[in-house]
């Protein structure tokens, strides 16, 4: 649908975003239908409001900056979702996730799905903000978030915890010097984990490592790479696989914008 229909699937997300948000409006201390809605935003907020941003910003930098505050609404918005719901499973939560308290919750598996959509929230807010200091100072969140569920099933969901490790590890503050070799270990992990069916780690490596570290020839052979997978393969990656193939296209596309 997305594919053929863009618009269509837009609709349908934003459907499911608002209903999502009606139910934690009935029920606002149910974690279940605050970690949906959390999910929920920040899929809709990566997957078509972000994307547009991107691209429009580029060539009416006005209407892209517009964008970019719309998502980080919403991105907003999904942050304290999940923020809400762990903190309500977990009271204590909000301080060891804001460095107050160094005891961790005794998290379980079941809430791998609560740390990885409350990283991406956050991650997604952090990417909206446009270097805003409010935002970025809470970088280390995503990898607390993201370092929890990994100790729990480092495999979870085909690799996507290693997936999103890949662009953490190249922005976090205290990034160590082999921050690309660990980012290419994360990367490897993550394609292992996919069987190579997810599209997902070869972009963000393009993104994340190649382009700061201005590798074209790399960039473009991890997105060929990227375009040659069948994204209908495997059923459960089918419509991350259709973003990211959209978004690898469109790398392609406009490589010489991020190459000089």
């Amino acid at each position: 649908m997305l594919a053929h229909n863009p618009d269509m699937a837009k609709t349908s997300f934003k459907y499911f975003t608002e209903r999502a948000e009606k139910k934690i409006a009935k029920s606002p201390n149910d974690p279940k239908k605050l970690i949906a809605g959390c999910k929920s935003l920040t899929q809709f907020s990566f997957g078509f409001t972000m994307e547009e941003a991107d691209r429009l910003v580029m060539e009416d930098y006005k209407g892209g900056k517009a964008l970019y505050v719309s998502a980080n609404e919403a991105f907003s918005k999904a942050v304290s979702y999940g923020d809400r719901a762990l903190e309500i499973k977990y009271p204590g939560y909000s301080a060891w996730v804001k460095g107050e308290s160094n005891k961790s919750p005794k998290f379980v598996e079941e809430d791998i799905h609560y740390l990885f959509w409350t990283a991406g929230a956050y991650g997604g807010a952090i990417k909206s903000s446009r270097g805003n200091p409010e935002w970025v100072i809470l970088l280390p969140r995503v990898g607390k978030l993201l370092e929890a569920a990994l100790d729990l099933d480092p495999n979870w969901n085909k690799g996507a915890l290693y997936s999103g490790m890949i662009s953490y590890t190249m922005i976090r503050h205290d990034a160590p010097e082999n921050k690309i070799e660990i980012a290419e270990s994360y990367f490897e992990k993550a394609v292992d984990a996919s069987n190579r069916l997810d599209l997902g780690p070869y972009v963000a490596m393009a993104e994340s490592v190649c382009i700061p570290t201005q590798n074209k020839n790399e960039f473009t052979n991890l997105l060929y790479k990227a375009l040659n997978i069948d994204i209908n393969s495997d059923p459960d990656l089918r419509l991350t696989n259709q973003i990211n193939r959209n978004r690898t296209q469109w790398l392609l596309d406009n490589i010489d914008e991020f190459f000089y």
